[in-house]
């Protein structure tokens, strides 16, 4: 079989969210080379070396322990991913509240699509880490059970007219995830929720420190070169195995291997560190 009568035998829905994950999705996290320059990491060849050093690093680090303990890591992508997506979501101020509201919104994102979908999801899961996903399921209870706490606590605490718009979209993304493919709902969800809203936040944050021109075209080549580098290691990938887990595989240990320096720079020195002068 070919390459592309694999890919014309990959369930539709699924092989368009995947392909929406990397096409639209990913390009938000390219954005960082364009956070390097808010920095001011961009003005001395050496400590642009240093940054890509530092970022390749990370990630291929990620992809590493994968490989020899992918169960562990798995979680632990889950875990930082649900508080990525979260206080990316979260509208709350103060440590406490946006922390409680995080875990709400991102907690219904991995735990919902996950438990509502379980004989779907335990597929994609020994995909990504073996037959043996007890280990990622305990933890998927125990974020439920959480999760239900800080909405609770999270529509406590929030006036009137937050509660009700906190209410109403968690409402609408607990329908929509119950009602499309679980690889589907992530996909609407990272592309056009999440995504959209770093895509605003981190332009209106480095509007004062780099053109608009400047962020396009960084985005452009980060985006362009973690395709081609994706695109070698399924075509390596395929080889060992039939194209639909190689596929899930690159997607999300990719994803897994890009978020660790994504959030290091996102949701620690973006929201900690001046704007370069």
């Amino acid at each position: 079989m070919t390459v592309l009568e694999s890919f014309i035998a990959l369930d539709t829905l699924n092989l368009l969210a995947l392909l929406g994950v990397v096409f639209i999705g990913l390009p938000h996290g390219a954005m960082d080379g364009a956070l390097a320059m808010h920095f001011g990491w961009t003005s001395r060849p050496a400590i642009i070396a240093l940054f890509l050093f530092s970022y390749i690093g990370l990630a291929g680090a990620v992809v590493l322990v994968w490989v020899f303990a992918p169960a562990v890591t798995f979680v632990v992508f889950l875990a930082i991913s649900i508080f990525h997506f979260g206080r990316g979501d979260a509208s709350s101020l103060g440590a406490g509240r946006t922390a409680v509201e995080s875990l709400a919104r991102g907690g219904l994102v991995i735990a919902g699509i996950s438990q509502m979908h379980r004989p779907e999801v335990d597929v994609i899961f020994q995909t990504l880490v073996g037959n043996d996903t007890s280990g990622v399921w305990l933890f998927l209870n125990g974020v439920v059970l959480i999760t239900i706490g800080c909405v609770v606590e999270a529509v406590l605490f929030k006036n009137a007219q937050e509660r009700l718009s906190f209410v109403v979209e968690l409402g609408v993304l607990f329908l929509l995830f119950l009602a499309v493919p679980p690889l589907v709902g992530f996909a609407l969800y990272f592309c056009f929720v999440h995504s959209i809203r770093h895509v605003s936040s981190v332009r209106n944050t480095m509007e004062a420190t780099v053109s608009n021109l400047s962020i396009t075209k960084s985005t452009a080549v980060f985006s362009f070169v973690t395709w081609g580098v994706g695109l070698a290691v399924l075509a390596q990938q395929t080889s060992m195995m039939e194209l639909d887990s190689a596929l899930l595989r690159v997607v999300f240990i990719g994803l897994a291997a890009l978020t660790v320096p994504h959030m290091i720079l996102v949701d620690g020195l973006l929201h900690r560190r001046p704007a370069a002068a």
